[in-house]
């Protein structure tokens, strides 16, 4: 299908180096778009996503509290609800 520009109000067919150019910038956008949907999935729209920021924070108090460090940070509140978005949108590879 062609496509047109408009200069000066007059609609004039794409070249075939302009159609070309035009395919390969809608293919990575598509590419971009697909690569960076994780991050949109984990923080948007995704059915779980990253807590606010003062919640993060208030879990990365109670766990240092409780000296959750080095394997057993892998037990507290913060480590708990950061991996189960990041497992639920993984990262393409």
């Amino acid at each position: 299908m062609t496509r047109y520009k408009n200069i000066n109000s007059e609609r004039i067919a794409f070249t075939a180096a302009e159609e070309t150019a035009r395919d390969t910038e809608e293919k990575a956008a598509v590419t971009e778009k697909t690569a960076n949907q994780y991050r949109f999935d984990r923080t948007i729209s995704g059915t779980k996503t990253y807590p606010q920021i003062p919640e993060q924070l208030d879990q990365l108090f109670k766990d240092i509290t409780a000296g959750k460090f080095g394997d057993d940070a892998k037990t507290g509140e913060w480590y708990i609800a950061i991996k189960a978005v990041k497992d639920a949108n993984p990262k393409p590879s």
